[in-house]
């Protein structure tokens, strides 16, 4: 590696160029469709914001975010820089409006609250331009709505499928 770069830029591009192999794995960092340039990517694995964070770091392209709302109060402090500088719109969905809101709605382009994931995705739908990522990273559990975080991503992968028909 360059001994230029920093180690902060050298730990980066490692984790770049092992986001090939999340690829492979459903539900984790998972290119379901590209629609009118805007690519659809499934993260639903991110069941904790760390893994959340891993993802929204690895983006390249303007991010609209979909984020699972969860009754826990959770340390969005963490995700406050890569909120800063690469997503621009925040959808949370679930039963609770979340101190998400509070953390970043000042922060991005535009926030909503969805009770649903498909009212998540047709938000995104409508939000999404040229060469945005809308990024389904929940950052918590499933359990409140969904048996599994498999069953999440698969819900996910479906409504995107349907958007793409």
């Amino acid at each position: 590696m360059n001994k230029t770069k920093s180690l902060k830029d050298q730990m980066l591009e490692a984790r770049k160029k092992s986001m090939s192999l999340f690829a492979d794995i459903a539900h984790r960092l998972e290119s379901v469709a590209e629609i009118n340039g805007v690519e659809w990517i499934n993260d639903s694995k991110a069941t904790d914001l760390d893994s959340t964070y891993y993802s929204l770091e690895l983006m390249e392209k303007p991010v609209i975010w979909i984020a699972a709302s969860s009754e826990v109060e959770l340390p969005y402090s963490m995700l406050e820089k890569l909120v800063k500088y690469k997503v621009k719109q925040i959808i949370c969905f679930g039963a609770y409006e979340t101190n998400l809101k509070y953390s970043f709605a000042n922060m991005v382009d535009g926030y909503a609250h969805k009770s649903t994931l498909e009212e998540a995705v047709e938000t995104a739908s409508e939000w999404a331009e040229g060469d945005d990522v809308v990024l389904f990273s929940p950052g918590t559990s499933s359990f409140a709505l969904y048996e599994n975080y498999r069953e999440r991503g698969e819900h996910f992968r479906t409504l995107v499928e349907k958007l793409d028909a």
